[in-house]
Protein backbone atom coordinates (compact mmCIF):
# COMPACT_ATOMS: atom_id res chain seq x y z
CA UNK A 1 0.00 0.00 0.00
CA UNK A 2 1.62 3.35 -0.74
CA UNK A 3 1.24 5.97 1.98
CA UNK A 4 1.69 9.83 2.65
CA UNK A 5 2.94 11.63 5.34
CA UNK A 6 0.98 14.47 6.32
CA UNK A 7 2.70 16.84 8.70
CA UNK A 8 1.02 19.03 10.69
CA UNK A 9 3.74 22.28 11.35
CA UNK A 10 1.45 25.43 11.29
CA UNK A 11 1.59 25.94 14.70
CA UNK A 12 2.62 29.24 16.33
CA UNK A 13 4.33 28.31 19.42
CA UNK A 14 2.05 30.18 21.80
CA UNK A 15 2.52 28.07 24.62
CA UNK A 16 5.98 27.52 23.80
CA UNK A 17 7.23 30.78 23.57
CA UNK A 18 7.90 31.03 19.85
CA UNK A 19 7.97 28.79 16.90
CA UNK A 20 9.27 25.27 18.01
CA UNK A 21 9.37 24.05 14.33
CA UNK A 22 13.17 24.14 13.85
CA UNK A 23 14.39 24.42 17.29
CA UNK A 24 17.55 22.75 17.13
CA UNK A 25 17.44 19.47 19.07
CA UNK A 26 20.29 16.51 18.91
CA UNK A 27 21.81 18.38 16.33
CA UNK A 28 18.61 18.14 13.88
CA UNK A 29 15.70 20.67 13.35
CA UNK A 30 12.62 19.41 15.57
CA UNK A 31 10.55 19.06 12.68
CA UNK A 32 13.70 17.34 10.88
CA UNK A 33 13.27 14.45 12.93
CA UNK A 34 9.76 13.04 11.62
CA UNK A 35 10.70 13.94 8.66
CA UNK A 36 13.75 10.91 8.96
CA UNK A 37 11.45 8.99 10.15
CA UNK A 38 9.35 8.55 7.08
CA UNK A 39 11.86 9.20 4.50
CA UNK A 40 13.27 5.60 5.90
CA UNK A 41 10.26 3.73 5.66
CA UNK A 42 9.39 2.48 1.80
CA UNK A 43 6.02 2.57 2.35
CA UNK A 44 5.49 6.28 2.47
CA UNK A 45 6.14 7.86 -1.02
CA UNK A 46 5.01 11.17 -0.47
CA UNK A 47 5.66 13.71 2.26
CA UNK A 48 3.59 17.03 2.54
CA UNK A 49 3.92 20.06 5.21
CA UNK A 50 1.46 22.01 6.11
CA UNK A 51 3.38 25.21 7.81
CA UNK A 52 3.19 28.35 8.13
CA UNK A 53 4.08 30.93 5.01
CA UNK A 54 6.86 32.70 6.48
CA UNK A 55 8.75 28.84 7.24
CA UNK A 56 7.86 27.56 3.92
CA UNK A 57 11.35 28.35 2.16
CA UNK A 58 12.89 26.56 5.35
CA UNK A 59 10.99 23.75 4.94
CA UNK A 60 11.58 23.26 1.45
CA UNK A 61 15.15 23.42 2.31
CA UNK A 62 14.93 20.71 4.55
CA UNK A 63 13.61 18.47 2.80
CA UNK A 64 15.98 18.75 -0.34
CA UNK A 65 18.37 17.73 2.52
CA UNK A 66 16.99 15.09 4.19
CA UNK A 67 14.36 13.71 1.91
CA UNK A 68 15.80 14.54 -1.75
CA UNK A 69 14.38 11.47 -3.74
CA UNK A 70 10.87 11.46 -2.07
CA UNK A 71 8.06 13.35 -3.57
CA UNK A 72 7.50 15.98 -1.04
CA UNK A 73 5.81 19.39 -0.91
CA UNK A 74 4.96 22.51 1.27
CA UNK A 75 1.51 23.98 1.81
CA UNK A 76 0.35 26.86 3.53
CA UNK A 77 -0.81 26.32 7.47
CA UNK A 78 -4.16 27.09 7.67
CA UNK A 79 -5.76 29.43 10.91
CA UNK A 80 -6.46 26.18 12.50
CA UNK A 81 -4.80 23.13 12.42
CA UNK A 82 -7.91 21.40 11.43
CA UNK A 83 -7.45 23.73 8.47
CA UNK A 84 -3.91 23.17 8.15
CA UNK A 85 -4.06 19.20 7.75
CA UNK A 86 -7.07 19.54 4.97
CA UNK A 87 -5.15 21.26 2.72
CA UNK A 88 -2.16 18.78 3.08
CA UNK A 89 -4.57 16.17 2.36
CA UNK A 90 -5.79 18.18 -0.95
CA UNK A 91 -2.27 17.98 -2.12
CA UNK A 92 -1.59 14.45 -1.66
CA UNK A 93 -1.76 12.58 -4.85
CA UNK A 94 -4.29 10.86 -6.54
CA UNK A 95 -2.14 7.33 -6.72
CA UNK A 96 -1.41 7.47 -2.88
CA UNK A 97 -3.81 4.96 -1.16
CA UNK A 98 -3.53 6.34 2.58
CA UNK A 99 -2.02 8.98 4.51
CA UNK A 100 -0.83 8.94 8.28
CA UNK A 101 -1.28 12.42 9.66
CA UNK A 102 1.47 13.68 12.38
CA UNK A 103 2.53 16.56 13.93
CA UNK A 104 5.59 18.32 13.67
CA UNK A 105 5.81 18.96 17.46
CA UNK A 106 6.28 14.99 17.98
CA UNK A 107 10.17 14.39 17.21
CA UNK A 108 10.25 10.95 19.17
CA UNK A 109 8.01 9.27 16.50
CA UNK A 110 9.46 5.52 15.21
CA UNK A 111 8.87 3.13 12.32
CA UNK A 112 8.21 0.43 14.58
CA UNK A 113 5.27 2.14 16.14
CA UNK A 114 4.01 3.70 12.71
CA UNK A 115 3.82 0.53 10.70
CA UNK A 116 2.12 -0.93 13.48
CA UNK A 117 -0.52 1.80 12.67
CA UNK A 118 -0.52 0.97 9.36
CA UNK A 119 -1.54 -2.32 9.37
CA UNK A 120 -4.43 -1.72 10.95
CA UNK A 121 -5.93 0.53 8.11
CA UNK A 122 -8.56 -0.65 5.65
CA UNK A 123 -11.25 0.73 3.75
CA UNK A 124 -13.63 2.09 6.41
CA UNK A 125 -11.27 1.72 9.33
CA UNK A 126 -8.85 4.12 10.84
CA UNK A 127 -6.36 4.16 13.88
CA UNK A 128 -4.49 6.16 15.85
CA UNK A 129 -1.19 5.84 18.16
CA UNK A 130 -2.31 6.14 21.75
CA UNK A 131 -1.04 5.49 25.34
CA UNK A 132 -2.89 4.10 28.08
CA UNK A 133 -3.98 7.18 30.61
CA UNK A 134 -2.08 6.14 33.85
CA UNK A 135 -3.86 9.27 36.42
CA UNK A 136 -6.92 9.42 37.03
CA UNK A 137 -9.20 11.42 35.49
CA UNK A 138 -11.78 13.73 36.88
CA UNK A 139 -14.07 15.43 35.59
CA UNK A 140 -14.96 19.27 36.96
CA UNK A 141 -17.38 21.82 36.68
CA UNK A 142 -15.32 24.64 34.83
CA UNK A 143 -16.19 27.43 36.90
CA UNK A 144 -16.63 26.35 40.77
CA UNK A 145 -13.58 23.55 40.11
CA UNK A 146 -16.15 21.13 41.85
CA UNK A 147 -15.46 17.13 41.03
CA UNK A 148 -18.22 16.06 39.00
CA UNK A 149 -17.51 12.23 38.26
CA UNK A 150 -14.30 10.41 38.37
CA UNK A 151 -13.80 8.32 34.84
CA UNK A 152 -12.87 4.99 34.55
CA UNK A 153 -8.98 5.38 33.14
CA UNK A 154 -8.63 1.39 32.57
CA UNK A 155 -11.18 2.68 29.33
CA UNK A 156 -9.12 5.60 28.88
CA UNK A 157 -6.23 6.25 26.09
CA UNK A 158 -4.19 9.34 25.33
CA UNK A 159 -4.73 10.06 21.54
CA UNK A 160 -0.92 10.68 19.53
CA UNK A 161 0.13 10.71 16.15
CA UNK A 162 0.21 9.65 13.43
CA UNK A 163 -3.55 9.13 13.15
CA UNK A 164 -4.31 7.01 9.95
CA UNK A 165 -6.94 6.10 7.63
CA UNK A 166 -7.53 5.95 3.66
CA UNK A 167 -7.14 8.81 1.62
CA UNK A 168 -10.57 8.32 0.46
CA UNK A 169 -11.56 8.03 4.11
CA UNK A 170 -9.91 11.13 5.13
CA UNK A 171 -11.03 13.07 2.35
CA UNK A 172 -14.54 12.48 3.24
CA UNK A 173 -14.08 12.96 6.68
CA UNK A 174 -12.45 16.41 5.94
CA UNK A 175 -15.85 17.67 4.04
CA UNK A 176 -16.94 18.29 7.63
CA UNK A 177 -16.18 21.70 8.48
CA UNK A 178 -17.27 21.42 12.39
CA UNK A 179 -14.33 21.48 14.61
CA UNK A 180 -12.45 18.70 16.24
CA UNK A 181 -9.89 18.26 18.11
CA UNK A 182 -8.18 15.56 16.47
CA UNK A 183 -8.18 13.33 12.82
CA UNK A 184 -9.87 10.13 14.03
CA UNK A 185 -12.63 12.72 15.60
CA UNK A 186 -13.25 13.13 12.19
CA UNK A 187 -13.02 10.53 10.98
CA UNK A 188 -15.33 9.09 13.30
CA UNK A 189 -18.39 11.32 12.38
CA UNK A 190 -18.03 10.10 9.31
CA UNK A 191 -18.91 6.54 9.80
CA UNK A 192 -15.15 5.48 9.71
CA UNK A 193 -14.36 2.64 12.43
CA UNK A 194 -11.24 4.04 14.69
CA UNK A 195 -9.03 1.46 16.36
CA UNK A 196 -6.56 1.88 19.20
CA UNK A 197 -2.79 1.30 18.62
CA UNK A 198 -0.57 1.21 20.89
CA UNK A 199 2.79 3.32 20.86
CA UNK A 200 5.73 0.97 21.23
CA UNK A 201 7.92 4.02 22.34
CA UNK A 202 8.08 7.66 23.63
CA UNK A 203 5.69 9.77 21.77
CA UNK A 204 4.99 12.66 23.49
CA UNK A 205 4.37 16.32 21.78
CA UNK A 206 7.11 19.24 22.44
CA UNK A 207 4.67 21.44 23.73
CA UNK A 208 6.36 23.82 26.33
CA UNK A 209 10.48 24.54 26.50
CA UNK A 210 10.72 21.97 29.15
CA UNK A 211 9.95 19.34 27.20
CA UNK A 212 13.20 19.67 25.31
CA UNK A 213 15.37 18.32 27.09
CA UNK A 214 14.02 14.96 27.74
CA UNK A 215 13.30 14.66 24.19
CA UNK A 216 16.64 15.97 23.79
CA UNK A 217 18.35 12.85 26.24
CA UNK A 218 16.02 9.92 24.19
CA UNK A 219 17.23 11.12 20.85
CA UNK A 220 20.59 11.39 22.04
CA UNK A 221 20.07 8.13 23.21
CA UNK A 222 19.01 6.70 20.13
CA UNK A 223 21.63 8.10 18.30
CA UNK A 224 24.37 6.11 20.16
CA UNK A 225 22.14 2.60 20.22
CA UNK A 226 21.38 2.95 16.24
CA UNK A 227 24.21 2.27 13.78
CA UNK A 228 24.99 4.06 10.74
CA UNK A 229 24.56 2.33 7.10
CA UNK A 230 28.34 1.83 6.83
CA UNK A 231 28.25 -0.32 9.96
CA UNK A 232 25.44 -2.12 8.23
CA UNK A 233 25.22 -4.83 5.30
CA UNK A 234 22.67 -3.98 2.46
CA UNK A 235 19.87 -6.74 2.42
CA UNK A 236 17.64 -7.32 -0.47
CA UNK A 237 14.74 -9.56 -0.16
CA UNK A 238 12.58 -10.83 -3.51
CA UNK A 239 9.60 -12.52 -2.20
CA UNK A 240 5.94 -12.34 -2.96
CA UNK A 241 3.40 -9.58 -2.29
CA UNK A 242 1.91 -11.47 0.63
CA UNK A 243 5.35 -11.92 2.47
CA UNK A 244 6.56 -8.18 2.01
CA UNK A 245 4.96 -7.12 5.13
CA UNK A 246 6.09 -10.06 6.98
CA UNK A 247 10.02 -9.60 6.19
CA UNK A 248 9.45 -5.97 6.96
CA UNK A 249 8.68 -6.72 10.71
CA UNK A 250 11.17 -9.43 10.50
CA UNK A 251 14.06 -6.70 9.66
CA UNK A 252 13.36 -4.42 12.59
CA UNK A 253 12.84 -7.12 14.73
CA UNK A 254 16.30 -7.68 14.50
CA UNK A 255 17.13 -4.33 14.75
CA UNK A 256 17.50 -4.11 10.86
CA UNK A 257 15.81 -0.72 8.91
CA UNK A 258 13.66 -0.87 5.89
CA UNK A 259 15.52 1.52 3.18
CA UNK A 260 12.71 0.75 0.29
CA UNK A 261 9.99 -1.90 -1.12
CA UNK A 262 9.20 -2.17 -4.64
CA UNK A 263 5.65 -3.86 -5.11
CA UNK A 264 5.23 -3.46 -8.66
CA UNK A 265 7.34 -5.86 -9.97
CA UNK A 266 5.62 -8.81 -12.26
CA UNK A 267 5.74 -11.47 -9.74
CA UNK A 268 6.26 -9.99 -6.26
CA UNK A 269 8.11 -7.22 -4.73
CA UNK A 270 11.58 -6.50 -3.20
CA UNK A 271 12.37 -4.98 0.28
CA UNK A 272 15.56 -3.26 0.34
CA UNK A 273 17.06 -2.80 4.17
CA UNK A 274 20.22 -2.50 6.18
CA UNK A 275 21.12 -4.99 8.82
CA UNK A 276 23.58 -5.32 11.42
CA UNK A 277 26.65 -7.38 10.11
CA UNK A 278 25.90 -9.54 13.71
CA UNK A 279 22.56 -9.55 13.80
CA UNK A 280 22.49 -10.82 9.82
CA UNK A 281 22.57 -14.38 10.86
CA UNK A 282 19.62 -14.21 12.99
CA UNK A 283 17.60 -12.07 10.28
CA UNK A 284 18.70 -15.27 7.88
CA UNK A 285 16.92 -17.56 10.11
CA UNK A 286 13.80 -15.81 10.81
CA UNK A 287 13.29 -15.53 7.04
CA UNK A 288 13.21 -19.01 5.84
CA UNK A 289 10.03 -19.60 7.03
CA UNK A 290 8.58 -16.50 6.28
CA UNK A 291 9.78 -17.15 2.80
CA UNK A 292 8.12 -20.03 2.66
CA UNK A 293 10.94 -21.12 -0.05
CA UNK A 294 9.96 -18.94 -2.81
CA UNK A 295 11.87 -15.48 -1.98
CA UNK A 296 15.77 -15.26 -2.42
CA UNK A 297 18.24 -13.00 -0.68
CA UNK A 298 21.04 -10.99 -1.57
CA UNK A 299 23.24 -9.38 0.88
CA UNK A 300 25.60 -7.07 -0.49
CA UNK A 301 28.80 -4.92 1.30
CA UNK A 302 27.52 -0.71 1.23
CA UNK A 303 30.92 -0.05 1.43
CA UNK A 304 31.52 -1.20 -2.47
CA UNK A 305 32.73 -4.83 -2.14
CA UNK A 306 29.37 -6.66 -4.05
CA UNK A 307 27.39 -9.13 -3.43
CA UNK A 308 28.23 -11.41 0.04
Amino acid sequence: MRWAAVIAAGGRGERFGRPKQFVDIAGLPMLGWSLRTFASMGEVTEIVIAIDAALVERAQELLAVLVPERRSRVVFGGQTRQDSVRNGITAVGDEVEAVLVHDGARPLVRAQSVRAGMRAVAPGRGSVLAARVVDTIKVVHRESMRVERTLDRATLWAAQTPQFAMLADFRRAYENTQAATDDTALLERAGVEVVVVPSRHANFKVTVPEDLAPAETLLRERLQQGYSDSDALLVEVFAALEHVDSICRAVEAHGGRVDAIERDLPRGGVVRAYVAAEHLHDFESSFVPLADGTATITVHDPGGAGAL
